[in-house]
């Protein structure tokens, strides 16, 4: 099992980066009803907001801050386990003091982000001072990049897992 975990930073880093494309491409929230979908914002509006030009209005959405947030933190978690990945291979051994509580930090933000992507449709319907129709959905590329950021996490957590265990039987 433990020449097996030497490979958990790459697929933290795999799972994270398929989650952060997935939350930012696509519709984020839809309307859906008796055979018809509306979309109603995209997955990067979620996040950053947006114009929209239409016939009868003209104006932007705000962001819904957990998403933003919840972006950011997969960003930050996303950069430290990629750093924890090529470091070595470049013979850097700066953060080798610092690399279980990089680690944990990674965990903590992808789990976070995960989480916080789920409450971007009732954040982004605050933000923009409407009421959340019952008919409201997040998209599933929203929610897989969710589970996927989660699961990020777990990945990255492996090693100290292991680790603790490893030393809980000594």
């Amino acid at each position: 099992m433990k020449k097996y975990l030497k490979y958990s930073g790459i697929c933290a880093a795999l799972f994270a980066i398929v989650a952060f494309i997935l939350v930012m491409v696509g519709v984020g929230i839809q309307l859906k009803g008796d055979g018809v979908t509306v979309d109603v914002e995209t997955a990067a509006g979620l996040i950053f907001g947006s114009k929209h030009e239409g016939i009868l209005d003209n104006g932007t959405y705000k962001p819904a801050a957990t998403s933003l947030i919840g972006w950011i933190l997969l960003l930050v978690g996303l950069v430290i386990v990629i750093l924890g990945i090529v470091l070595p291979l470049l013979k850097v051994n700066a953060l080798e003091k610092f690399a279980g509580v990089l680690n944990l930090v990674a965990v903590g933000c992808f789990v976070t982000a995960g989480v916080l992507f789920f409450f971007g449709k009732g954040a982004w319907y605050a933000a923009n001072d409407m009421d959340v129709p019952d008919s409201a959905v997040l998209t599933g590329n929203v929610i897989v990049g969710g589970i996927l950021s989660i699961v990020a996490g777990a990945f990255a957590i492996l090693p100290a897992a292991f680790d603790f265990v490893g030393n809980k039987k000594k």
